[in-house]
C-alpha cells in the first residue's frame, strides 16, 4: 500500500513539473494587465515669446495639443523621453502643430490632469525622469542591461490614453548623434515616444525614442541609461 501512494505522490510531482505554467505566472501577462505602469502624457506646446494676441488665446483652455507615453518608475515618478518634454520638436512636426519652422517653444506636460515637473535627465540618452501626483500602489521595475541577437521585445504605449502593444525583435546597436542607442524590427507611430520596451522577462531593456522611416526600425534609449538616471536622481534625493 505504501509503495502505491509513493508510486501516485511522484506521478503527481512529474505531471506539476510538466504542466505548462498558466497565465499568472508569466511576468509578460502580468506586466500587460498592468499595462506595463504606462501613462498617457498630455502635451500643450506654445511659442516661447508670444505677442499679445498669442498669450490671450493661450490664456483659453483649448486642452493638450500633443500626446506621448511615459511609465511609473517609483511612487509620483514617470521616466519618459527627453525630446517629448523639451518642446525641440522637428520643423515639419512644428508646422504640423499650427508653429513657424524655426519657432522656439515651450510645453506643459500634464498626467492623468496633474501637471508634472521635470526632475533630471539624460539628453544625450533622450530620458527625463518627471515628478506627478501619486499614481497609486507601484512596483520597483526591473531592467535589463543586455540584449542577444533576436531577443524577443514587445513595446506597451498609451498615446492619447489609448493602450497600444506591439512585438518584435532586437536588431542591433544603433548610432545616433555619438550617442549608442538599440534598434529594435518593431512598429512606431506618434505618441509612442516614451514608452517602455520589454524582454520575455517583464525586465525593462529601454526606452522607446524613435523610429527610423527608413530603416524601419524602432530606436530605444538603453535600459542601463534610464536605470541610471532613476538611480542617480534616488542617490541626490536622500536627506
Amino acid at each position: 500500500m505504501k509503495r502505491i501512494i509513493c508510486s501516485l505522490a511522484m506521478m503527481a510531482v512529474v505531471v506539476s513539473l510538466l504542466a505548462p505554467k498558466g497565465a499568472a505566472d508569466d511576468p509578460v501577462d502580468k506586466v500587460l494587465k498592468q499595462s506595463g505602469y504606462t501613462v498617457s502624457l498630455d502635451l500643450k506646446f506654445s511659442k516661447h515669446k508670444q505677442n499679445t494676441l498669442q498669450h490671450v488665446i493661450a490664456l483659453l483652455d483649448v486642452g493638450p495639443n500633443g500626446y506621448a507615453t511615459g511609465f511609473i518608475v517609483g511612487d509620483g515618478l514617470v521616466m519618459t523621453a527627453y525630446h517629448v518634454v523639451s518642446g525641440d520638436l522637428s520643423a515639419a512636426k512644428k508646422v504640423q502643430l499650427g508653429f513657424g519652422a524655426k519657432d522656439r517653444l515651450d510645453v506643459k506636460v500634464s498626467i492623468n490632469g496633474c501637471q508634472a515637473t521635470i526632475l533630471k535627465v539624460d539628453q544625450d540618452a533622450d530620458l527625463a525622469l518627471l515628478s506627478v501626483c501619486s499614481q497609486g500602489e507601484t512596483i520597483a521595475p526591473a531592467f535589463q542591461a543586455t540584449l542577444s541577437e533576436n531577443e524577443k521585445l514587445l513595446v506597451i504605449a498609451r498615446p492619447h490614453g489609448d493602450k497600444s502593444v506591439k512585438h518584435g525583435i532586437f536588431s542591433g546597436p544603433y548610432t545616433f548623434r555619438g550617442q549608442q542607442y538599440w534598434s529594435a524590427k518593431i512598429d512606431g507611430r506618434d505618441g509612442y515616444s516614451g514608452s517602455p520596451v520589454y524582454n520575455d522577462n517583464a525586465e525593462i531593456v529601454g526606452v522607446f525614442s524613435g523610429y527610423d522611416w527608413a530603416q524601419k526600425l524602432a530606436v530605444i534609449s538603453p535600459g542601463d541609461r534610464a536605470q541610471k538616471l532613476l538611480a542617480d536622481y534616488q542617490a541626490s534625493a536622500k536627506p
